[in-house]
């Protein structure tokens, strides 16, 4: 499961009072935070698969990149303040790690800013990037290329359940309480309780659409009820959607909306599908599937005003990122996918299609452009901003 650690370091040269006063404030903006260390050989042995290295004072360069080295992890995020040669350190530690191609994202506390704020997107940055390496997911229909290419950038394991042994294992299920409180209905709470069932994976696709036609009932409220609380689960087998959906659960917490790309002009565009994360919903109800008519598809107007949407290349090797407003969400006309949004393009929205790597967008509340771009920095993958 994808794992990063938050360590602190510190010089005792800048005095004790200094280093007990800037760890106490560290900690509070992450409780997480070990420490503080004057030397890697204090830190603790771990496993994690991304380091977050906190300096509190200048002269932490060495100990950070022995300490990384020593968790063998590629990626790091530091965390640095403007006193005391803080974040100086931090490039310190970058000059020495990236020497040996370890990549590593500084982020520092600038004066004036809110150190939570920040505090809280180097957090994120190391959550999304640990979720994306050597990740462990499952693949629900046959296995693909896709499944090849996934592992290959991401060095993870992509296991695969045939359809017909998930039908078993959701027609084994006790009909799941919860889903059928919150829908009202039957259909599909034996699909979200065999979810809830298969354990151990940083994430989940389903083919859906062959699901559908086999067994005439959708997984979409599942999935909607599933990536509500806490799971990561993508529809159409996608998992270029479902990388993206990592960076979204590392980032925000939240899994993020699957779209399709329904059209896009100038200063317009329009997106939409079938389900969606009940906890990214301000109101939501129950309609027919779009394209098969089959129980149920979700129609859901979204709660935030403000998206950052990301899209993997076939390949993982390249991300795009752009940020829209929304302007009105919900189920808006009749020819699309049930969960709809019209949103404003905070860029010419021609470009969307012009250079779009994939149609599924994942839709990330807030502007998460800074965040999007270090995580794909770390990842070894290209950034394609519209």
């Amino acid at each position: 499961m994808g794992v990063y650690v938050a360590v602190a370091f510190y010089s005792p040269v800048h005095g004790e009072e200094y280093v007990e006063r800037r760890f106490r404030d560290a900690a509070r903006h992450l409780p997480e935070v070990l420490g503080p260390f004057k030397s890697a050989d204090e830190a603790p042995e771990v496993r994690a698969k991304a380091l977050l290295a906190v300096t509190l004072t200048g002269g932490t360069g060495v100990a950070v990149a022995e300490y990384a080295r020593r968790l063998g992890v590629r990626s790091v995020v530091t965390l640095g303040f403007p006193e005391h040669n803080s974040a100086a350190s931090s490039l310190s530690a970058r000059s020495y790690l990236e020497a040996e191609g370890v990549r590593v994202w500084p982020v520092h506390c600038a004066p004036g800013e809110d150190c939570g704020e920040v505090a809280a997107r180097a957090r994120g940055i190391a959550r999304a990037v640990a979720l994306l390496t050597e990740p462990r997911v499952l693949l629900i229909g046959r296995r693909t290329a896709q499944a090849d290419r996934f592992s290959a950038k991401f060095g993870g394991v992509v296991d695969v359940m045939d359809l017909d042994k998930f039908a078993e294992v959701a027609e084994g299920s006790e009909p799941d309480p919860e889903f059928i409180s919150v829908f009202g209905v039957e259909e599909a709470a034996k699909i979200y309780a065999a979810f809830k069932s298969l354990g151990g994976y940083d994430g989940k696709a389903i083919a859906c659409f062959p699901y559908i036609l086999k067994y005439g009932v959708t997984p979409c409220l599942a999935l909607a009820l599933a990536n509500a609380k806490g799971d990561v689960v993508a529809c159409e087998g996608d998992l270029q959607a479902l990388a993206g959906m990592l960076v979204s659960k590392g980032l925000t917490g939240y899994s993020g909306w699957i779209a399709n790309a329904v059209y896009a002009k100038g200063a317009e565009a329009f997106f939409a599908h079938c389900t969606a994360a009940l906890n990214m919903a301000k109101s939501w109800r129950l309609m027919p599937h779009f394209e098969t008519g089959r129980p149920y598809g979700l129609a859901a107007s979204l709660a935030e005003g403000r998206y950052t949407a990301v899209s993997f290349g076939p390949a993982f090797d390249k991300l795009a990122v752009g940020v829209f407003d929304a302007v009105e969400s919900g189920n808006l006309v009749d020819w699309a996918c049930r969960t709809q949004l019209r949103a404003k393009p905070l860029f010419d929205g021609r470009r969307l299609f012009e250079a779009a790597p994939a149609n599924h967008h994942v839709f990330i509340p807030g502007d998460r452009r800074e965040e999007v771009r270090a995580v794909a920095y770390l990842l070894g993958v290209g950034l394609l901003e519209y």
